[in-house]
């Protein structure tokens, strides 16, 4: 469906993506991650047609995807959530339905939308964060597109928003719907996505899946009492060592063998915390520190 060879784009002479080919097929679900400043909106971007490639080429169905034989087939949730304030959600959902050569139905509408009557009488602009960014999307859905682009989809909503807003994306997953989107929240894209596109500085690093990224490059994080600071400081195989005000935690790839030696020293299971740590908790947690 999306054919990507070899692209690359500046943007004033800065390189912002550099040599990138993977292939999206109808149905897929994948999803963009990394490090603000990584090229994930850039891409997106390139593949909607809205930049134009510097280098190689992108292909969707065959055809640029600037062709205005695409235009009714993809819909996009853009990062900035702009809707007008002074229409009401009715007026707004009316529109929608009658610019499109095949809208939804009012009770397909409802089902995703789920406000209740008052709710639509409401002004856009008087909804909360989520139930706007709630409302960008189905507006995105009403001419029932093939292809779905969301940037940082559920930047802005609340936890019940950000699950309904999932139970739909699970839906139109099921209906063959292909989906390609960026997130900064871990467990979207450990349930959610069937693929994962790892960018870091416009590059593609990884093309791979979630499995893939939990089961490779395991680490263990140790947290336990700082009673056993010296115990701990005299180990091997131990990296990233923190000490707070009552725990010491520290990184390591040899749990077994570091067990065994904290156990000489006198820990019981009861003293330690281990969680597992992989690159896809690494990749997430180096991004919430950027955003610091």
């Amino acid at each position: 469906m999306i054919t990507v060879e070899h692209l690359g784009k500046q943007i004033k002479g800065k390189t912002i993506l550099s040599d990138i080919s993977f292939t999206i097929e109808k149905g897929d679900c994948l999803a963009m991650i990394g490090p603000n400043g990584a090229g994930k909106t850039t891409l997106m971007s390139c593949l909607l047609g809205d930049k134009v490639v510097s280098q190689g080429k992108v292909l969707v169905n065959g055809k640029s995807p600037r062709s205005k034989e695409l235009r009714s087939q993809l819909a996009v949730l853009a990062q900035e959530n702009e809707i007008p304030s002074n229409l009401k959600v009715f007026e707004l959902l009316n529109f929608f339905k009658e610019i499109a050569r095949h809208p939804l139905s009012d009770e397909a509408i409802d089902a995703y939308l789920q406000f209740t009557d008052e709710q639509k009488k409401q002004l856009a602009g008087k909804l909360s964060g989520g139930q706007k960014r709630l409302l960008s999307f189905v507006l995105c859905l009403i001419g029932q597109p093939q292809m779905l682009f969301l940037d940082e989809p559920t930047a802005g909503m609340d936890t019940s928003t950000r699950q309904r807003f999932w139970q739909i994306v699970q839906s139109l997953k099921a209906k063959g719907i292909t989906i390609i989107y960026s997130s900064h929240y871990i467990e979207e894209v450990e349930h959610t996505a069937e693929r994962i596109l790892v960018l870091h500085q416009g590059k593609l690093l990884r093309d791979t899946t979630p499995f893939a990224m939990r089961t490779s490059e395991q680490e263990k994080q140790v947290t336990l009492s700082k009673d056993f600071l010296e115990a701990v400081e005299g180990l091997d195989g131990i990296y990233d060592l923190e000490v707070k005000n009552d725990t010491v935690s520290f990184m390591t790839k040899s749990i077994d063998t570091i067990w065994q030696e904290l156990q000489e020293q006198g820990c019981r299971i009861s003293d330690i915390e281990v969680q597992n740590k992989t690159l896809l908790n690494t990749l997430f947690d180096n991004t919430r520190e950027e955003d610091k």
